[in-house]
C-alpha cells in the first residue's frame, strides 16, 4: 500500500518561505550587530586607552625635557629669586612627571610594562624628596658666595685705601728726604731711604696679597683655594715682619694688616666662606647631576615608552583594520549567503513549487485549447494547484468529448467533413513541401436512396455503419484517413501514395463491400449493395489546391456513375478508366 504525500496549501508555503527569509535577515542582523559591537569595543579601547597612553607618554617626554632644561639652568643662577624660581619649577616638573607616570601605571595592563613604570615612579619620588636638600645646599652656597662677595668688596676697598696710603707715605718720605738734604742731615736721609725701601717692599707684598685675595672669587676647587690661602698668609706674615723693622708710626699699617688677617683667619673668613661655597656648590652640582641623570633616564624611558605605545597603537590599528576587513568580508559573504538562501527559497517554494506548476498547468491548458488531448497533466504538491489540475482533467475530458463531437461523424464514427477539410489541407501542404504524392478516393453507395425507400432509414443508417467498418478494416497506415464527405459519400485520403496504389486500394474497398453481400433488390448488380469510386492523385509539378483536388475526384466519381456504377474511375488531366 503506497502512501500519498499530503498536499500543502500555497498560503502555508508562502508563509514558511517568509519566515525563513525573515529568520535569515534576523540572523544576518544579529551577526552584524555583534561584530559591530566588537569593533566598537576595540575602537573605544584604542581611543580611550591607547590614545590616552600615548598622549600621556608624550606629555611625560615633554616634561622630562623641561626637567633637563631646569636642572641645566640651576647650575648658573644669579640671585636668590632666580634660584627659588628654578627650584620651584623643578619641584613642579617632578610632580607633573609623577602624575603622568601614575596615570600610565593605572592604564597599563601589561605586567612587565607596569613594573617598569612603578620602578620609574619610585625613582621620580626619590629625586623629588631630594629637592629640599638641594635647596639647602644651593642656599648655603649662595649665602657663602654673598658673604665672600661682601668680603671681596671690603678687600677691594682696603686695597684701594692701602694703595692711596702707600703713595701718600712715599710722598711724605720723599718730601722729608728733600728737606733733610737741604739741611744736610745725611743720617736722617739714610733712615728715610731705608724706610722707603722697607715700605716699598711692604707695598709690593701688599699688592701681591690683595691680588691673591681677589683671585679667591674665581677659584672653584679646594686645593687651589688652600694653596692661595697659604700664600696669602705667608705674604701677610712677611708684611708684619717688614713693619716691625720700619721706624716711625706703623700703627695704621698694623691695623690694616689686622683687618686683612681677620678676613683670612677669622670666623666666617674669606677662605672659609669660599670653601663652604665650593663644597656646597660641588655637592649641589652633584645633586643636580643626579637630577639631570634622572631626568635623562626618565626621558629615555619615556621615549622608549612612546615608541612602544606607538607600536602598540600601530599593531592595534592593524588588528582593527584586519578586523574591519574581516567584518566587511563576513558581511559581504553573509549578504551573498542571504541572497543565495532567498534565491533557494524562492526557487524551491515559489519557482519550483508555484511558478513551474502554474506554467505547466498553463501549457497544459494551452495544449488542451489547441486540441492536444494527449497532453500529460502536471504533478504538484500544492493544494490549490492540484485543485486546478483536477479541474483541468475534467476540462480535458470535456474537451475530448467536444473534439470528438466536432471531428467525428455521429452516426458512423469516422471523421466528418470539417475535420476532412482541415486535414486534407495539411496533407497537401506536407506533400508539396516534401515532394510526395497524395491520393484521395471519393466513393458513395450506389442507389442508396432506393435502399432507404425500400428498407427504411434505420437499415440505411446500419448500412452506412457497415460500409465504414469495412473501409476501416483495410486501412493499414496511421496516416490514412476515412471521412464522411456528405450523405452516403465518403472520402479516403492516402498520403505518399501514387495513382496506381490509390486505384488498387479503391478496388480492394469495392470488392470488400461486395463481399459483405448487403441485400439491395433495387440494385442492378446481383441484388447486392455496391459502391462507385472516383480517384485522383496530386504530385509535382501540379498546382492544385484542396478544393481542386476534391473536384477532380468528384468528376471521376461522376464518370464512374455514368459508366454503370460499381466501378472505380480515375481522373488525371482527363478521365482514365482502369479495368
Amino acid at each position: 500500500m503506497t502512501s500519498t504525500k499530503p498536499l500543502k496549501s500555497l498560503k502555508q508555503k508562502i508563509t514558511l518561505a517568509f519566515y525563513i527569509i525573515v529568520g535569515m535577515a534576523l540572523f544576518n542582523g544579529v551577526v552584524a550587530i555583534l561584530l559591530s559591537q566588537q569593533l566598537k569595543s576595540e575602537i573605544e579601547h584604542l581611543v580611550g586607552v591607547d590614545v590616552v597612553k600615548v598622549t600621556t607618554a608624550l606629555q611625560l617626554a615633554k616634561n622630562s625635557e623641561k626637567l633637563q632644561i631646569i636642572t641645566a639652568r640651576l647650575n648658573h643662577y644669579d640671585n636668590e629669586q632666580q634660584r627659588l624660581r628654578l627650584l620651584s619649577e623643578l619641584s613642579a616638573q617632578w610632580e607633573l612627571l609623577i602624575n603622568d607616570s601614575r596615570l600610565l601605571a593605572l592604564i597599563e595592563t601589561a605586567t612587565v610594562s607596569k613594573q617598569e613604570l612603578n620602578h620609574a615612579l619610585d625613582i621620580q619620588l626619590y629625586y623629588l624628596q631630594q629637592l629640599p636638600l638641594l635647596a639647602e645646599l644651593t642656599d648655603s652656597a649662595l649665602q657663602a658666595n654673598l658673604q665672600a662677595t661682601n668680603i671681596q668688596a671690603n678687600l677691594t676697598s682696603m686695597a684701594s685705601g692701602f694703595t692711596d696710603e702707600m703713595q701718600t707715605q712715599f710722598h711724605s718720605i720723599n718730601a722729608d728726604s728733600e728737606r733733610q738734604l737741604k739741611l744736610k742731615n745725611f743720617d736722617k736721609i739714610a733712615m728715610n731711604i731705608n724706610t722707603n725701601q722697607q715700605l716699598s717692599q711692604f707695598s709690593h707684598l701688599g699688592e701681591h696679597l690683595f691680588t691673591r685675595l681677589s683671585q679667591v672669587k674665581i677659584i672653584d676647587n679646594l686645593v687651589e683655594l688652600n694653596r692661595t690661602q697659604r700664600e696669602a698668609m705667608r705674604l701677610l706674615l712677611n708684611m708684619e715682619a717688614i713693619l716691625e723693622g720700619v721706624s716711625g708710626d706703623t700703627s695704621l699699617y698694623f691695623n690694616l694688616l689686622s683687618q686683612i688677617k681677620q678676613t683670612m683667619v677669622g670666623e666666617d673668613n674669606l677662605f672659609e666662606l669660599s670653601r663652604k661655597a665650593i663644597k656646597s656648590t660641588h655637592i649641589a652640582n652633584a645633586h643636580l647631576e643626579y637630577q639631570a641623570d634622572a631626568a635623562q633616564i626618565v626621558a629615555t624611558y619615556t621615549q622608549n615608552l612612546v615608541n612602544q605605545v606607538e607600536n602598540e597603537i600601530q599593531q592595534t590599528g592593524g588588528e582593527l583594520k584586519s578586523d574591519s576587513t574581516a567584518f566587511i568580508i563576513l558581511i559581504f559573504c553573509s549578504g551573498i549567503l542571504y541572497c543565495f538562501f532567498i534565491w533557494l527559497t524562492s526557487w524551491h517554494f515559489i519557482t519550483k513549487g508555484i511558478i513551474k506548476p502554474v506554467m505547466a498547468t498553463r501549457d497544459a491548458m494551452n495544449a488542451i485549447a489547441n486540441e492536444k488531448l494527449d497532453t500529460h497533466m502536471p504533478v504538484t504538491d500544492n493544494l490549490e494547484l492540484q485543485q486546478m489540475v483536477n479541474s483541468l482533467e475534467t476540462l480535458k475530458s470535456y474537451a475530448a468529448q467536444v473534439k470528438g463531437m466536432a471531428e467525428t461523424d455521429g452516426l458512423t464514427g469516422c471523421y466528418n467533413r470539417r475535420y476532412l477539410d482541415i486535414q486534407l489541407q495539411k496533407e497537401l501542404e506536407y506533400a508539396r513541401d516534401h515532394n510526395m504524392p497524395l491520393g484521395i478516393i471519393l466513393f458513395d453507395i450506389d442507389n442508396f436512396k432506393q435502399f432507404n425507400d425500400r428498407y427504411g432509414h434505420v437499415a440505411g443508417d446500419q448500412c452506412l455503419k457497415n460500409i465504414v467498418n469495412a473501409a476501416k478494416s483495410i486501412l493499414k497506415r496511421p496516416t490514412d484517413m476515412l471521412a464522411r464527405y456528405g450523405g452516403e459519400e465518403f472520402m479516403i485520403v492516402l498520403p505518399s501514395s501514387h495513382l496506381e496504389e490509390v486505384y488498387q486500394f479503391a478496388e480492394l474497398l469495392r470488392e470488400k463491400i461486395i463481399s459483405l453481400e448487403i441485400p439491395h433488390e433495387d440494385s442492378p448488380h446481383a441484388g447486392i449493395l455496391t459502391i462507385s469510386a472516383g480517384i485522383t492523385c496530386w504530385q509535382l509539378p501540379q498546382q492544385l489546391d484542396a478544393n481542386s483536388l476534391i473536384n477532380r475526384a468528384d468528376e471521376a466519381l461522376y464518370h464512374a456513375k455514368l459508366t454503370g456504377r460499381n466501378r472505380t474511375e480515375a481522373l488525371l488531366g482527363q478521365p482514365i478508366r482502369y479495368s
